[in-house]
């Protein structure tokens, strides 16, 4: 018998905060799933700290490919309904998979939820209380994930999927290379595949900054980026090049992101070339907020 969820670690070198997350997962109110944590080739303890939880996780090592072809892995030997996701320096809340069994009951079973995520910075202590399960969850629907019309800070932790979604979006994608932003192009993938649902709170996820996140390797996402405007460019994403405007404006905040960073670290050549390749998208992104100001705003529903 499945279950209902497949909770996906992907990790590499990241000892120091691993089992944090791994306990985040073991904390969970709601039991109904299984869970996954792939080593991505770590030098590390990381295989001590998975392994010393015995049969609680099923354990899958690899050689390191990146977090995106890691967590393919797990996905690939999940049992589970619906896929959730998270990064080895993130937490769950306790409430984040019960939350998300509610949401998926109420609202017949919709294929892609966005959780609400709070931030936090290195060593800091995060509030595991905060969203009791028995609240009331607050959520937007759209109908679909490049329909929406809140802006919300992305991270794969975010991110719960239905397993056929994951394989369909996947299994039709082909490409040499793995994206390094693979929580931008999972959501480019499927952003055209619906209901989504956006939780507004309870807070599901804690997402950690640190000096050492893949998020600071400011030269891998920019090449992310580049990589990301090609497949809109050439129509090699999900639906060719429908919903192209959509995709374009999806694209605008990690092309002023990541532009903005380079120019930052003095690397004014990868800037101009983000810039270039990605100016329609900028310009999608502004003409898509100047529509939002003239609409009505979504509002949000309560799930008792």
């Amino acid at each position: 018998m499945s279950n209902k969820f497949s909770v996906i670690i992907a990790t590499y070198n990241c000892e120091e905060y691993l089992r944090q997350a791994i306990e985040s997962v073991l904390a969970q109110t709601f039991t109904d799933y299984e869970f996954i944590v792939v080593d991505d080739g770590s030098t590390d303890g990381t295989q001590g700290i998975i392994q010393s939880y015995g049969p609680r996780i099923k354990y899958i090592r690899q050689e390191n490919q990146g977090s995106e072809m890691a967590y393919k892995t797990g996905v690939s030997h999940a049992s589970g309904e619906y896929m959730a996701f998270l990064d080895s320096d993130d937490l769950f809340l306790p409430n984040a998979l019960a939350t998300y069994d509610k949401i998926i009951r109420q609202l017949e079973s919709p294929p892609l939820i966005i959780g609400a995520m709070q931030r936090f910075f290195q060593n800091e202590d995060v509030d595991m209380d905060s969203g009791c399960v028995n609240d009331d969850a607050e959520v937007f629907i759209y109908r679909d994930y490049l329909s929406k019309d809140v802006g919300i800070g992305l991270s794969q932790s975010r991110i719960l999927m239905h397993k056929t979604l994951f394989d369909q979006v996947y299994g039709l994608l082909k490409r040499s290379k793995p994206c390094y932003l693979n929580d931008y192009d999972l959501l480019l993938q499927a952003g055209i595949y619906g209901p989504c649902i956006i939780v507004k709170s309870p807070v599901t996820v804690a997402y950690r900054q640190h000096e050492k996140q893949g998020s600071r390797q400011i030269e891998k996402m920019s090449q992310g980026v580049l990589y990301l405007l090609h497949s809109v460019w050439q129509g090699k994403c999900s639906g060719g090049r429908s919903r192209f405007f959509d995709k374009c404006a999806y694209l605008g905040g990690p092309v002023y992101e990541w532009s903005s960073k380079a120019f930052k670290i003095k690397r004014p050549g990868l800037a101009f070339k983000i810039i270039i390749n990605g100016w329609l998208m900028l310009l999608a992104a502004v003409l898509k907020k100047i529509a939002i100001m003239f609409r009505c705003p979504a509002k949000a529903l309560i799930i008792t």
